[in-house]
């Protein structure tokens, strides 16, 4: 507290002695007010002329002199404020000395005797921050409760000293973590709060201290009742800061990074990412309004840069860890040498670095950690209360580069690094579970090195400690517990001890049924109690074992792999994290007898993102009749989420602004909190119980009324079937010569007997190929099923539709059979059945709107010579091929033909629809690295599968896809069968044509004619009261072609066409 004024002589003196008072009552004056100016505007200049001016006032004042007190601790003060400010101890220490001074002139009931007793207190708390040294921590308390102590209750600055003390009650705390001390923070706070008036320009700044106190008691307890007060309390300061002064400016932008810090406390016990999303948003207002040069404006460029770090933990968004490094590195740059926050800010930096190197491996961010975090370490004395904190983040970053490296120097120190952290640290300090965990995983980390036990059992002991001392709720404890149950299972491994897996299980269980901390590690955590209840009962049947592991993991997937997060970054997770895990919970469903549930499992564990759009759209007749509008409001904001499903379209001439994608991933995000809300107030009525959950069996099992489907999965040396009839029974069919690394061979010899890229087949191996398919699993089924293939024979072949799963995904069923230069011993599931595909079941329920019947309207695209790409001119043939069936059939003024420069993306987009059959002619390409920017080729540009994602097809029926590798898919993805075909399928079309592999620019015209006069001819006949089935006019007309050229054997001309849908 600044003393404003000084007091004039009360008797005449002397004309010389007036005048040194005029001159030191003059720069006492001045240099309070630069002093009051750099606290508003943080400009350099004015602390400097603050100090120089207090320092000659302090040179000039005679001893015993009323107002030397006065001087003495403004001047203290300014240099503590320096001190703040440029981080030079030299400054600390003249402040302390001076605010001594000042409080042993001052006479014991002077008025000003608190205000310089609280003054130096808070000199020695901020010297505590910077060296650590308990003795400085304890004088601040001492000093700040003489302060209060000497205040009547009506003084105006009780608020103020009581506001001080809590916070130095609060900084204790922090450090030796007695309840006691964070207790008595809050009661004084409180205390100060109550005091003040609601109009007083102190209020908003104790009330947002207090809220930091009720914050930090919450990291502690993890009670909510803290956290709710913290955030009303921090939002009701940044309110009352709006005012219209400088002083009350900064003053706000300090409570919206206080604000944003207590929502991110929130979000981290929650989990709602509105919470981070609005730290985020209160974080980036501070920096943004804060001038740059402020003193402040480093603090909150760190804070915005740990939000970041804490949403990437919870997305996996690079943009995130990026931004955290970007904010990070500047708060660290505008940090002067020797401030005390530049070490803080230099760990924060290295610790980002860290996480960017777990996810891309690259040396130079692991390096930068270390150099990073080594001088933080190296630079802060041995008691300061940070030591610790930087010392487990140098030990964690040298586990990592050991983890790369292997080098053994590593390791060591990160285990020597870490002990220090934990021997430095008090017991009851909420980081110590922090600083335990990370001691034990590098024991744990040099044990699989070495194997020595001394290791496994440090690193047990350690991690016990962490999870023992971690509050229940706490974030962090999921992972902690994941650390460990590994550690359990390890030793149990080494020496055989039950009671170590045992352990282990029950510290995955407790891990993966939490309800906070990040969705990864709890699903990491149901994979490992799997794999622990594998270990333990190895050799006992499984229907012993209870499925509920499995039921908690598939239950995770829509948390893991979350609406709200960008659309690749799902699809990045599905890959990293799900991987295997779903076939191998349909593989134990399988083997505990319980098929239908595997068949519900496989549903959800596939083609996830396709049916999270699918959701998206589902009819809501039931619920628009029961409650219209409850109905209406979640229609729209299915809707707002549907048209953010995919990023929009920017200018490509410019980068959009930070700004504007940040607010646009929070709109988003928003929205999906809100369906989240509306979902469970529709679930909670009569009725809606399973509003849009994961469709049950006895739903599932109604896409079989007129076909058999087949479901197909491999997990280990397991390869199952399982075949779901029209009675809605489900046949279990074992492949025991089909493990799962035979299927891998199989696909690979499938991609060796063809070419991608031309369309080129080694005859041999693709007939060798696909009679391996026949004989080891196709054939099989057959036969297994011939009752079901008879009754749903009449005057037709009966219809199978295949849904392979993993690598299987890419194996050509419809085409297995043998194909022997032999015609008598000729043989394949075309004999048996029409063949076609879907990419999970609910794909072939939900694309069954009802039937339009009469002629149809067609939409055909070609593109025979696309800008910048291989002329096609047998798209042309191809056209006029259709166009002759058409006039055949008397269809031909339904055919609307888009042909080369007329062919453009939009105008496409524009018609795709209006129409209810389409036929594309074109270039068509698979981008492995991009799924999602797998395209058709047209005049003017690329017709993404993210552009037909975003459309929504109103009259589509059918389209056929004459164009390469349209149904390629990626093989990182398999289960999502991210290809152009799925994504006709994903925007409303009914069924579509596609193709595996390139195809001859010969071959295109040839089927499209059998295909086409077969399918008008049908309608043609029935005089288009009964809709015409593609799927049989696929089939037939690829035998049809394939007997009048005796081309079984050559692949390449019919294998690749493939049909999708109902």
């Amino acid at each position: 507290m600044v003393h404003g004024a000084l007091d004039k002589p009360t008797e005449r003196v002397g004309e010389e002695e007036e005048y040194l008072d005029d001159v030191i009552t003059s720069l006492g004056l001045e240099g309070t007010g630069d002093l009051k100016r750099f606290q508003a505007n943080g400009w350099a200049v004015d602390i400097e002329a603050a100090i120089e001016k207090l320092g000659q006032a302090f040179d000039l004042i005679p001893h015993g002199h009323q107002n030397r007190p006065a001087i003495l601790e403004n001047l203290g003060i300014a240099h503590q404020t320096r001190f703040e400010r440029f981080g030079e101890m030299v400054d600390m220490d003249k402040a302390i000395k001076y605010q001594r001074q000042a409080v042993d002139l001052t006479p014991h009931g002077h008025p000003n005797k608190p205000i310089c007793l609280n003054s130096l207190g808070i000199s020695h708390q901020t010297r505590f921050q910077r060296l650590g040294k308990m003795a400085d921590i304890d004088k601040a308390i001492e000093y700040q409760r003489q302060a209060v102590d000497l205040s009547p209750y009506d003084c105006p600055n009780k608020p103020t000293y009581l506001n001080s003390l809590g916070i130095s009650h609060q900084t204790r705390f922090q450090r030796l973590g007695k309840m006691v001390d964070i207790d008595k923070a809050i009661e004084y706070q409180r205390q100060a709060v109550d005091l003040n008036p609601d109009s007083h320009p102190n209020k908003p700044g104790h009330l947002s201290n207090l809220g930091i106190s009720h914050q930090t008691r919450f990291e502690r307890l993890g009670e909510m009742a803290d956290i709710d007060k913290a955030v009303d309390q921090i939002l009701n300061a940044s309110i009352a800061e709006l005012l219209p002064d400088s002083m009350t400016f900064f003053r706000y932008c300090m409570c919206l990074n206080n604000l944003g810090n207590s929502h991110l406390r929130r979000f981290e016990h929650l989990g709602e990412m509105a919470e981070i999303d609005k730290a985020i948003e209160c974080q980036i207002r501070a920096v943004q309004i804060t001038p740059d040069g402020h003193p402040d404006k480093p603090m909150y460029l760190n804070n915005l840069g740990t939000s970041h770090v804490i949403r990437f933990q919870y997305l996996g968004e690079m943009v995130d860890i990026d931004k955290a490094i970007e904010y990070q590195r500047q708060a660290v740059d505008l940090t002067p040498r020797g401030h005390p926050n530049k070490l803080i800010y230099l760990s924060n930096l290295g610790a980002s670095h860290v996480r960017r190197f777990g996810r891309l491996g690259e040396m130079a961010d692991i390096n930068k950690a270390i150099e990073s975090q080594r001088q933080a370490a190296d630079l802060t004395p041995h008691d300061h209360p940070n030591k610790p904190m930087y010392l487990s983040n140098l030990g964690v970053s040298h586990q990592r580069r050991f983890e790369r490296l292997g080098e053994m120097a590593e390791i060591d120190k990160a285990i020597e690094y870490q002990r220090q952290a934990v021997d430095l640290t008090p017991h009851g300090h909420p980081n110590k579970p922090m600083y335990l965990n990370n001691l034990g995983n590098s024991h744990q980390t040099r044990f699989q090195c070495l194997g020595t036990m001394v290791d496994i059992d440090k690193a047990i002991e350690s991690q016990r400690q962490a999870v023992d001392l971690d509050p229940d709720g706490h974030p962090n404890k999921p992972m902690h517990l994941n650390n460990l149950g590994n550690s359990h299972q390890m030793r149990f491994e080494h020496i055989g001890e039950m009671a170590d897996i045992d352990r282990a299980i029950a510290n995955f269980e407790q891990s993966a049924t939490s309800v906070v901390g990040p969705p990864i590690n709890r699903f990491r955590a149901a994979r490992l109690w799997i794999s622990a209840l594998g270990l333990k009962n190895q050799n006992f049947t499984f229907h012993t074992l209870s499925l509920r592991p499995q039921h908690t993991l598939i239950n995770l997937i829509p948390e893991l792999v979350w609406l709200g997060a960008p659309i690749h970054q799902r699809f990045q997770t599905i890959q990293d994290v799900v991987g295997s895990s779903i076939h191998e919970a349909v593989s134990a469903a399988i083997r505990a007898k319980e098929l239908e549930l595997a068949v519900e499992w496989m549903e959800q564990g596939r083609s996830i993102v396709w049916s999270q759009l699918r959701r998206l759209r589902s009819p809501l007749v039931d619920l628009q009749g029961a409650h219209p509008f409850l109905a209406q409001e979640f229609q729209d904001v299915q809707g707002r989420i549907e048209m953010s499903f995919l990023p929009r379209d920017v200018d490509s001439k410019s980068e959009p602004a930070p700004d504007y994608l940040e607010q646009q991933a929070q709109a988003h995000r928003c929205n999906i909190q809100k369906r989240e809300d509306l979902l469970t107030e529709i679930r909670g009525k009569q009725g809606f119980e399973s509003f849009l959950r994961p469709e049950k069996f006895s739903l599932l099992s109604k896409v079989c009324q007129d076909r058999l489907v087949v479901l197909l999965t491999a997990a280990g040396e397991q390869c199952d079937a399982l075949v779901i009839s029209p009675s809605s029974s489900v046949t279990h069919m074992s492949f025991t010569n089909m493990s799962q690394d035979a299927i891998i061979q199989l696909h690979t010899r499938w991609e060796n007997s063809r070419s991608t890229q031309a369309a080129t087949v080694d005859q041999e191996s693709m007939s060798s190929l696909l009679a391996d398919l026949w004989e080891r699993i196709v054939h099989p089924i057959v036969v297994r099923t011939e009752n079901d293939l008879f009754d749903l024979t009449g005057d037709r072949l009966p219809h199978i539709t295949w849904c392979p799963s993993g690598p299987l995904s890419f194996l050509p069923f419809h085409a297995a059979g043998n194909y022997s230069t032999d015609s008598a011993e000729r043989i394949g599931i075309s004999d048996y059945a029409v063949s076609s595909y879907t990419p999970s079941l609910m794909a072939l329920l939900s694309n069954s709107p009802i039937v339009q019947l009469g002629r149809p309207s067609i939409l055909m695209v070609t593109q025979p010579k696309t800008p910048h790409q291989k002329p096609l001119p047998g798209t042309l043939r191809e056209a006029g091929k259709i166009l002759e069936e058409a006039t055949l059939n008397g269809i031909k003024p339904h055919v609307h033909h888009l042909s080369h420069s007329e062919a453009t993306v939009s105008a496409v987009i524009k018609q795709l629809g209006t129409h209810g059959w389409v036929h594309l002619a074109c270039h068509g390409t698979q981008n492995f690295r991009d799924p999602m920017e797998s395209s058709f080729a047209l005049y003017d540009g690329s017709l993404t599968l993210e552009s037909l994602m975003r459309k929504s097809m109103g009259r589509a029926q059918f389209a056929f896809l004459s164009a390469c590798q349209t149904a390629t898919g990626d093989k990182t993805l398999a289960d999502e069968a991210i290809h152009l075909t799925s994504g006709m399928l994903a925007a409303g079309f009914q069924s579509v044509v596609g193709t595996m592999w390139s195809i001859e620019d010969s071959v295109a015209p040839e089927v499209a004619r059998a295909f086409y006069a077969m399918l008008f001819e049908e309608g043609r006949k029935s005089e288009w009261k009964v809709k015409p089935e593609p799927v049989y006019a696929l089939h037939f007309s690829l035998k049809k072609f394939r007997e009048e050229s005796t081309r079984d054997r050559d692949f390449m001309k019919w294998v690749p066409f493939v049909y999708y849908g109902i």
